[in-house]
C-alpha cells in the first residue's frame, strides 16, 4: 500500500478558483529518488527545490516544499524493516489486514502538488473541454406522471395533501408507498458498473482516454477533491428562517467521511466503480428509491404490472438511459431519470429523500414510521428542515452528477417509507448558489475538481501501471489538504475477508 498527502503550498492556502490562477504543486517523492545521487542533483537541477515556485519564492525556502526523498515510515515499521522481522498485524480475526499477508510496506508520498518533469504546473479550468459522446438517448427518457410535472415551474414545496384542507393537489394513488417485499425489483433494468459498461469502456478506447466512470462512482471523490482547494467553504443557508440560525452550517460528518474507489483495469482502461467491498447490504432507501422513480414516472395501471402479484404481465426490461460525455481524460455516464422538454436542458434527476428520523435510523425505519413532515418552516418535521439537511449533506454530489449529466436540476419526492409528503424541484443554479455562492464559480469549481482527479488517478496509475487498485481518499479542513491510500486488489483474497466479515460483523 502506498500513501500520498496531497498539501496547499503558501501556508496551506486554498487554491483560488479563477482563470489562470496556480494549482497547487505536488511533489512526489519516488522511492526510488533515495539514492545519493538523486540528492546531490536535486539541489541544482532545474525544478528541484531551490527553484523558484509561484509568486517568486524560492521553493526550498517554504516549509511545505521541503519533502524527504526516501519512503517515510513510522518508528514501528522502520525497526521491523532493519531487523527483517515481520511486523505484528492487530486487529480483529477477519480483517482485511490479516488475510492478506503479502503486503507492501506502507511508503508515504509528501506531495506539494502534482509536478510534471520536475516543474510546477497550472490548473486551469477554463482549459477543460467537456463534450457529450456517443448516441444520446434523451428522446426516451420518460416524463413525469400524476401531474408533477407542475412542480417544475412553481418554485417552492408542493405537499401532497394540503394539511388545512386535506385536499389532493396530485393524484392520491401515490401517497401510500409499495414497501419492498411487494414489488419485483427483478423487472427493473439492473445497474451496470462502469468498468463492466462495453458502451463506455468503447468510447474511451476510441478516443484514447484512460479513465472511465459514473455519477454514482464519482461524486464523492469530487467532493473531498472540492474540500481540499476551498478552504472549508460553507454552504450558505442564510435563506432559510430564524429556527435555524443556531444550526450548524458545516458539510456533515457523512459528507466527510474517506471516499473509496477501485480502479478496474482492462485492456488500456481504468473503469472507476465505487469500492463496496465490505457493504453488506442496500440501505431501505436505496430499495425504495429504484421503485419510487417507477412510480413517479409511470401511470397506475402501469406501475401495478411492477408488484409481485403481477409482475408476469412484464414481458421486456427496458434498456437504461445514459448520457455520456468526454473531459479531461475521462469518458464519464450519468443515468437520466426523467425530462421534460420545456426545461432549459430538458432532462433532470429524480431523488426520493427519505424523512429525518428514516436517516438517522436506517436499520429501524419501520418505527420512524409515525415522523411526518407537516409544515413548510420549522426545525422539525418540515419541509425546511429537510432542505436543511440536503444542504448540508447532499447539494454537493447533487450539483456535480447534474453537471456530468448536463441536467437542469433535480426533482425532489418527500416520504418516511411509508407514504409520500411533498414534492420540490431544485434547479442547478440554486443549489449553485446554496454551495458556491454562484453559478460561475460552480462551473469552475467543477471542473478544477475534475482536472485534478485526473491528475492524481495518473499518478497512482503511473506507479502501479495495469493493475486493478483501491484508491481512498480523505480530505482535512483542518489540515487544508488532501490524503491518499492506494492498495493493490487482491480478489481472492478479499472475498474470503468480505465472507467472514459478514459472517463474524
Amino acid at each position: 500500500m502506498s500513501s500520498w498527502r496531497l498539501l496547499n503550498p503558501r501556508s496551506c492556502r486554498p487554491l483560488v478558483l479563477s482563470r489562470g490562477a496556480h494549482a497547487q504543486v505536488l511533489r512526489h517523492a519516488s522511492t526510488s529518488s533515495s539514492s545519493p545521487a538523486s540528492a546531490d542533483g536535486a539541489a541544482g537541477q532545474p525544478g528541484a527545490l531551490g527553484e523558484a515556485g509561484p509568486g517568486g519564492d524560492p521553493a526550498g525556502g517554504d516549509a511545505h516544499n521541503v519533502v524527504d526523498s526516501a519512503p517515510v515510515y513510522s518508528a514501528e515499521e522502520a525497526a521491523h524493516i532493519e531487523t527483517g522481522s515481520e511486523r505484528p498485524r492487530k486487529g480483529r480475526p477477519g480483517a482485511r489486514s490479516e488475510l492478506i499477508k503479502e503486503r507492501d510496506p506502507v511508503v508515504v508520498h509528501d506531495l506539494t502538488y502534482p509536478i510534471q518533469n520536475g516543474k510546477w504546473y497550472r490548473i486551469d479550468p477554463e482549459s477543460l473541454s467537456y463534450r457529450p459522446v456517443g448516441t444520446s438517448h434523451v428522446a426516451r427518457v420518460p416524463h413525469l406522471a400524476h401531474g408533477l410535472e407542475r412542480v417544475l415551474f412553481s418554485p417552492g414545496v408542493h405537499f401532497l395533501q394540503d394539511p388545512n384542507s386535506s385536499v389532493y393537489n396530485f393524484d392520491p394513488y401515490i401517497r401510500n408507498i409499495t414497501q419492498p417485499v411487494d414489488f419485483d425489483y427483478d423487472k427493473l433494468t439492473p445497474y451496470i458498473t462502469s468498468s463492466k459498461d462495453a458502451t463506455l469502456m468503447q468510447y474511451a478506447r476510441t478516443r484514447k482516454k484512460q479513465f472511465v466512470g459514473s455519477t454514482s462512482s464519482m461524486t464523492h471523490v469530487l467532493s473531498h477533491l472540492y474540500f481540499a482547494i476551498s478552504g472549508g467553504k460553507q454552504p450558505d443557508i442564510s435563506s432559510l428562517s430564524m429556527s435555524f440560525a443556531d444550526m450548524p452550517t458545516r458539510f456533515t460528518r457523512a459528507m466527510r467521511y474517506p471516499a473509496s474507489i477501485a480502479l478496474r483495469y482492462h485492456d488500456g482502461v481504468y473503469g472507476i466503480d465505487a469500492d463496496k467491498s465490505f457493504d453488506v447490504k442496500d440501505s431501505i432507501l436505496s430499495i425504495l428509491g429504484k421503485s419510487l422513480e417507477k412510480l413517479l414516472t409511470s401511470t397506475p395501471g402501469e406501475f401495478e404490472k411492477y408488484k409481485k402479484h403481477n409482475s408476469w404481465k412484464v414481458k421486456d426490461i427496458p434498456e437504461e438511459n445514459y448520457h455520456y460525455v468526454e473531459a479531461d481524460d475521462f469518458v464519464l455516464r450519468s443515468q437520466l431519470d426523467c425530462r421534460d422538454d420545456r426545461l432549459p436542458r430538458r432532462t433532470f434527476d429524480l431523488k426520493t429523500r427519505g424523512s429525518l428520523a428514516v436517516r438517522m435510523d436506517l436499520l429501524n425505519y419501520e418505527e420512524s414510521k409515525g415522523y411526518q413532515i407537516k409544515s413548510m418552516k420549522g426545525r422539525m418535521q418540515s419541509f425546511e428542515r429537510e432542505y436543511y439537511d440536503m444542504a448540508r449533506s447532499a447539494f454537493l454530489k447533487y450539483n456535480f452528477q447534474v453537471r456530468i449529466g448536463n441536467m437542469d436540476g433535480i426533482f425532489v419526492a418527500y416520504h418516511n417509507t411509508a407514504r409520500m409528503f411533498g414534492f420540490q424541484y431544485i434547479s442547478r443554479r440554486e443549489m449553485d448558489e446554496v454551495i458556491f455562492g454562484n453559478e460561475l464559480t460552480g462551473n469552475r469549481a467543477f471542473k478544477a475538481v475534475l482536472l485534478l482527479l485526473g491528475k492524481l488517478l495518473r499518478t497512482v496509475t503511473d506507479q502501479y501501471p495495469q493493475r486493478d487498485l483501491r484508491v481512498t481518499f480523505d480530505s482535512s479542513v483542518a489540515r487544508r489538504g488532501l490524503e491518499l491510500w492506494v492498495e493493490v486488489i487482491n480478489d481472492e483474497a478479499e472475498a474470503i475477508a468480505v465472507q467472514q466479515f459478514q459472517e463474524t460483523g
